[in-house]
């Protein structure tokens, strides 16, 4: 099974990438990614799919509690 651009590699839900949907930007060029969410990536997947909104929030917010 391939690779699905349009869905998190963490969580498997669309992850609204404005270069996919053809926007002249995506949402996520305006955030910073914690180096660590890219270990939740699975190898196959990583540089291949965006990370969606939703699991970069409960990521930072989670790092920031500890």
């Amino acid at each position: 099974m391939g690779i699905n651009p349009k869905k998190c590699p963490i969580c498997g839900q669309n992850n609204q990438c404005g270069n996919e949907m053809k926007e002249s930007a995506c949402w996520c060029s305006a955030k910073s990614f914690p180096q660590e969410i890219f270990d939740l990536v699975p190898e196959e997947k990583l540089r291949k799919a965006c990370i969606c909104k939703d699991c970069l929030e409960k990521f930072t917010k989670q790092i920031s509690i500890h």
